[in-house]
């Protein structure tokens, strides 16, 4: 009998972008928050490891670095794009939005209260590639 995982709507993306580039190596940022003693994070987010678990990707290559949050100046510059003079008002509406949208997610990094004071997190690059699972993977 075939067994078809259950993905969520970001793996699925992640999976048909890796399949349409059939062959090359597609380039994914994750951010993580600096916790305990501030080292690196050992493994993958939990979205990437299941579709390596799954035999759908395989891992290239793998940096990690700390920067600021790309996410958070995303967002803030999504927010603040119509805005001739972005004010610190602005920002803490921005911020106070952001943080209520993070709230039960596994997201701890949230923007400081000075005006653009982005977190600090490490950023995790992986290159991935599709890969055909074998058949051993899909028949239970």
């Amino acid at each position: 009998m075939v067994c078809i995982p259950t993905l969520s709507l970001k793996q699925l993306a992640i999976l048909r972008l890796a399949k349409e580039s059939s062959g090359k190596t597609i380039k994914l940022h994750c951010e993580m928050p600096i916790i305990n003693s501030g080292e690196p994070p050992a493994g993958y987010t939990a979205l990437i490891q299941k579709l390596i678990d799954l035999g759908l990707i395989a891992v290239q290559f793998k940096q990690m670095r700390c920067d600021f949050s790309r996410y958070q100046r995303r967002s803030w510059a999504k927010f603040s794009a119509e805005l001739e003079y972005p004010s610190i008002l602005a920002w803490e509406i921005w911020r106070d939005k952001f943080i209520a949208r993070q709230k039960g997610t596994n997201r701890a990094a949230i923007p400081g209260e000075e005006f653009e004071d982005y977190s600090y997190v490490w950023i995790q690059e992986i290159g991935v590639q599709a890969i055909q699972p074998n058949e051993d993977s899909i028949l239970q």
